[in-house]
């Protein structure tokens, strides 16, 4: 009988050098650490890119190494992983991956774990690990990979290695047998429908206080004042399933993990009064559809603000939610008590998700979530802004099939939008990432290549070829656009903010704000 010890790992980042740098910040490895831990098996968290107390964010997060491939690694070096795993004593490493264009680093720290010893079981897990299973398993870096949410399957696979016994069994796994990728199929349980039977995520074993110091709590939201904040979810899925998401595929698990799911609003405060304690005075909403629920929504930001805490930002609203049917004439109105709400709540930013101007790009690729002829999102954006909330636009370009003629309305509709109020819109080109149906859909029209490179996964560049526009075109056209619909006070902005370095189409290193 062995003594479990584990590591789970957030590996270290590498980005483009003009990309904003920020912590991994998913709250997955918190999950299983809870759920481990509340198993009676010692766990411990490791994010590589800010490191332990022992290492100072001068030495990690701050010390970008550039690469052969035309990124900036951040983190911890190779050799204080490798003290840090052997030191711990560990016997379990588990890795995270969740995004595609981190599976370097991700196999990495799954090579210095082996390293530090061939017996260590390596288990990972992530979106992307569980749709590349042959890239993790092949090189016998990896053991196992949980192929759905993992709270309940880590215990059982660590608790029958522990015991000597085989782990090939554990449903919702997969595994390399002789050269081939086996799995079990995930069971009936093996998942949380109910989201109260979590356990509170270990926010304790967390790195709060260096994440304080970097200010950067998602993407290129950052705080104006040192102030420690955390990640929270109230909720999993989401009620649509847009083809580059991949909540795409999850709807079709024998569990429907991508289904909308979310926790009691007790629950919700439970967890809001543990990050309070922790010193936690600004939170980050990792949920998919957070404000999918209206009356939930207001019970929960009303007690964020009876508690006095803020909110730094969410990861994904979905603008039909804006929307409240009036009354009188049957028409779909901007629900402004709603956003007023929100801005009461500390919600002074939310990125409005429009996609495309085009109504044939959203009903085949964003489910048909808006409906741009009988949803006046401009007028929104005028609302929002007049209540205090910034609304910057995101516009997705560059679909296999879309046009020219296609892509000039997403052009035309964000530049109706920056007219109305909104801060800035960014062009964003559809990436085909392993686990969602555009990659399926790629992979079978002959849009990417099988054995295409995860560096290159990157919502600034495209990587689909044999596309209606090409390539080349879609590059020009997002350059074009994007200094073409922002204002100049704002693309001064961002070039400055990007050290100077200009864009170029040609350089993928250096890809637009």
């Amino acid at each position: 009988m062995k003594t479990p010890k584990v590591l789970l790992i957030y590996p270290p980042n590498q980005l483009n050098p003009t990309e904003t740098a920020r912590p991994d910040g998913s709250l997955g490895p918190l999950y299983l650490a809870a759920a481990l831990e509340r198993a009676g098996i010692e766990a411990d968290i490791l994010d590589a890119s800010v490191g332990t107390d022992q290492d100072t964010l001068e030495d990690t997060f701050y010390k970008g190494i550039p690469q052969q491939n035309g990124l900036i690694r951040i983190g911890m070096p190779d050799e204080r992983i490798r003290e840090v795993i052997a030191k711990g004593g560990y016997n379990v490493v588990g890795v995270h991956s969740n995004f595609t264009p981190q599976t370097r680093m991700a196999l990495l720290v799954a090579k210095i774990a082996k390293e530090v010893n061939p017996e260590m079981l390596v288990i990972s897990g992530g979106v992307n690990a569980r749709n590349m299973p042959e890239r993790f398993l092949s090189n016998g870096l990896v053991d196992v990979i949980c192929t759905t949410e993992g709270e309940k399957i880590i215990v059982r696979l660590i608790e029958k290695w522990a015991k000597g016994e085989s782990i090939d069994d554990v449903s919702g796994t997969l595994f390399m047998h002789n050269g081939r990728v086996m799995g079990n199929p995930v069971q009936s349980g093996d998942t949380s429908m109910d989201l109260d039977e979590l356990p509170i995520p270990a926010w304790h074993k967390s790195p709060l206080k260096k994440y304080a110091k970097i200010l950067s709590p998602h993407g290129d939201v950052v705080l104006e004042e040192k102030m420690m904040y955390a990640p929270i979810m109230t909720s999993r899925g989401c009620p649509f399933k847009c083809a580059y998401c991949h909540i795409s595929k999850e709807r079709e698990f024998k569990e429907d993990i991508g289904n909308l799911r979310v926790k009691s609003v007790p629950r919700v405060i439970k967890e809001i009064e543990t990050l309070k304690s922790l010193g936690v005075q600004k939170i980050y909403f990792e949920d998919d559809s957070l404000l999918a629920k209206k009356a939930r929504v207001k019970e929960i930001f009303t007690y964020l603000l009876n508690a006095g805490l803020r909110i730094a930002d969410v990861n994904g609203v979905n603008l039909v939610h804006f929307l409240v049917r009036n009354k009188l004439t049957g028409k779909l109105d901007t629900d402004e008590d709603y956003l007023r709400l929100l801005c009461d709540a500390g919600f002074d930013q939310i990125v409005f998700p429009i996609e495309s101007g085009s109504q044939r790009i959203l009903d085949k690729y964003s489910t048909g979530k808006l409906h741009l002829p009988t949803m006046d999102i401009i007028e929104m954006i005028r609302i929002a802004s007049r209540v205090g909330i910034t609304c910057p636009v995101n516009m997705m370009i560059g679909f296999p099939d879309e046009t020219e003629e296609e892509l000039m309305k997403s052009v035309e509709y964000a530049k109706r939008a920056v007219d109305a109020g909104a801060k800035y819109c960014s062009f964003f080109i559809p990436i085909p990432f392993p686990g969602c149906q555009l990659y399926d859909y790629a992979i079978q029209k002959g849009h990417l290549d099988p054995n295409f490179d995860p560096d290159t996964m990157n919502w600034h560049r495209p990587v689909l070829k044999n596309t209606v526009i090409s390539p080349e075109r879609v590059l020009e056209l997002r350059e074009w656009a994007w200094r073409t619909v922002n204002p100049p006070a704002y693309v001064a902005e961002r070039l400055k903010k990007n050290i100077g370095n200009r864009w170029d189409s040609t350089n993928p290193a250096t890809p637009a704000p």
